[in-house]
C-alpha cells in the first residue's frame, strides 16, 4: 500500500492560515472547507482567497472576515471542544482538531502554572484561529494524507504583543511545544512560528527533518502576512508517493553519523551534552564505553544527524564535549513507516506510535511521557495505563 505524505516545508515559518493556505493551494482549491464556517456555526464569516507575493513568490493567502464585534476571543478549551462536538465535520476532522487544541492547551496551561479546565485561549480562541485548526484537519483528510514530515523550524527573534502583553518570541507557548523539534536562528526579527502553526506541526507531524523520498504530485504554496528581509513568508506543502521502500517493505532514509571519543571529561556533564545534540536536531544520541590510548577508560558520543542539520549537530558536540575534532560519515538507515494516533483510555487520552511493514502494522507503542503524566496524576501504576493503551491501539489496530 503506497504512503500518501506531506512534507512542510517551513522555510519562512509557520501559522496557521499559512499551512490552511497551502494545503487548499495544493487541492487545486477550497472545494472541501468552502462551507465550513457554516457546519461550525459561523454563519456571518467568510473566506476570502486571495493572490499574495512574499518574496517574490505566487502563493495563497487567507482572510477570515467576520465581525469581530459579535464574535468572542476568550474561550476556554470546554468552550472549544462544544463547538467541535456540535460540528458538522467528518469524526476524523474533529478529532485532529481535538488534539491540536488540546496540544495548544497543554502548552499554555504549563507556561501560566493553570490546568487545562482553566486554561482560557484568547488570540487562538478566536474565530480565525477555529478556522484555520479545523480547515487544516479537514483538508488533510480531504487529501487522504498518511504521513506529514515537517522542516526544522526558522525561530524569529524579539518581542509580540498579545492579550498577555508584551511577549518574547518565541513566545512561551511555542517554546513550551518546541522540545524534540529542531529549529534554527532565521535571523529576522518578528514571530515566524505561531502558537497554532507550532500546535499544529507539533501534534500532526510523524517527524521532522529534510524532505522523505517521494514522489511529488502536487506542491501548494501557502502565505503569511509578515514581510522580513531576505526571507519569504510561506509554508510549502509537498504531497505525493513515498518512493523510500526498501527490499524487506522499510524505508530508506539517508542521515549523517556524528561521533567523538573523549576520556577527559567530567562524567556528570555527559546526560546534558546528549540532550544537547538532540536539541540540536540529531535523531539519536547516544554514549558507548570504550577503552582508549593508554588503558584509560572514555566514552565513544555518537549523534545520527539529519544531512540538513549536519553542521548544527557538529557544533553542539564540539560545544559540549570536551573533544577537539568529530567523525562524520553517512550511512542509510532504513525504518518502518510510522503514524500516530491518539486513542482513549479511562485516564485520558494517549497518542500511539503504529508502525508498518510493507501496510501491515507491525507493533503499536504508547508515548510513555503521557502515560506517565496520566498515572501521576491518577496516582496508579505508570504500567496501568501503558497496558490500557496498547489494549486500545490493539483494539484500533484490529478495527
Amino acid at each position: 500500500m503506497a504512503t500518501r505524505i506531506l512534507f512542510l516545508d517551513c522555510v519562512g515559518g509557520v501559522a496557521g492560515d499559512m499551512l490552511l493556505s497551502a494545503l487548499v493551494e495544493a487541492a487545486d482549491g477550497p472545494q472541501a472547507i468552502v462551507d465550513l464556517p457554516q457546519r461550525l456555526g459561523l454563519a456571518d464569516v467568510s473566506l476570502n482567497w486571495t493572490a499574495g507575493r512574499p518574496g517574490g513568490f505566487a502563493a495563497r493567502q487567507l482572510e477570515v472576515a467576520f465581525d469581530a464585534d459579535t464574535h468572542s476571543t476568550h474561550r476556554c478549551l470546554a468552550d472549544i471542544e462544544e463547538i467541535l462536538e456540535d460540528a458538522s465535520i467528518d469524526d476524523r476532522v474533529r478529532a485532529l482538531a481535538q488534539a491540536v487544541f488540546r496540544r495548544l492547551a497543554e502548552a499554555e496551561a504549563r507556561v501560566h502554572g493553570a490546568t487545562l479546565d482553566s486554561v482560557h485561549f484568547h488570540e487562538v480562541g478566536a474565530v480565525d484561529a477555529l478556522i484555520d485548526i479545523v480547515g487544516t484537519c479537514a483538508m488533510l483528510v480531504a487529501l487522504e494524507i498518511d504521513e506529514i514530515v515537517c522542516s526544522p523550524l526558522p525561530m524569529g527573534h524579539g518581542t509580540v504583543e498579545c492579550a498577555h502583553g508584551t511577549l518574547p518570541l518565541p513566545a512561551p507557548a511555542v517554546a513550551a511545544m518546541l522540545p524534540d523539534i529542531p529549529v534554527y536562528d532565521a535571523r529576522v526579527e518578528g514571530e515566524t512560528v505561531t502558537p497554532t502553526g507550532a500546535a499544529l506541526v507539533r501534534e500532526l507531524s510523524s517527524r521532522f527533518g529534510p524532505m522523505p523520498s517521494m514522489t511529488v504530485e502536487t506542491v501548494g504554496i501557502g502565505a503569511g502576512s509578515r514581510v522580513y528581509p531576505n526571507l519569504p513568508n510561506i509554508v510549502r506543502a509537498f504531497i505525493g508517493v513515498s518512493t523510500a521502500e526498501a527490499t524487506d517493505g522499510a524505508p530508506l532514509s539517508e542521515n549523517v553519523v556524528v561521533e567523538c571519543n573523549i576520556d577527559d571529561c567530567d562524567p556528570r556533564t555527559l546526560p546534558g551534552a546528549i540532550q544537547s545534540l538532540l536539541d540540536a536536531g540529531a535523531l539519536d544520541a547516544f554514549l558507548t564505553p570504550i577503552l582508549m590510548k593508554k588503558g584509560r577508560p572514555g566514552f565513544l558520543v555518537t549523534a545520527l544527524a539529519p544531512s540538513n542539520l549536519v553542521e548544527t549537530v557538529v557544533q553542539a558536540m564540539l560545544r559540549e564535549t570536551t573533544t577537539l575534532g568529530c567523525r562524520l560519515y553517512p550511512v542509510e538507515k532504513r525504518m518502518m513507516d510510522r503514524r500516530m494516533q491518539t486513542v482513549t483510555t479511562q485516564w485520558g487520552e494517549v497518542p500511539v506510535k503504529f508502525a508498518y511493514l510493507g501496510g501491515t502494522v507491525i507493533r503499536c507503542v504508547p508515548e510513555f511521557d503521557v502515560c506517565d503524566e496520566l498515572a501521576r496524576r491518577a496516582g496508579v501504576p505508570v504500567q496501568e495505563v501503558l497496558e490500557s493503551a496498547t489494549s486500545a491501539a490493539r483494539e484500533l489496530k484490529s478495527d
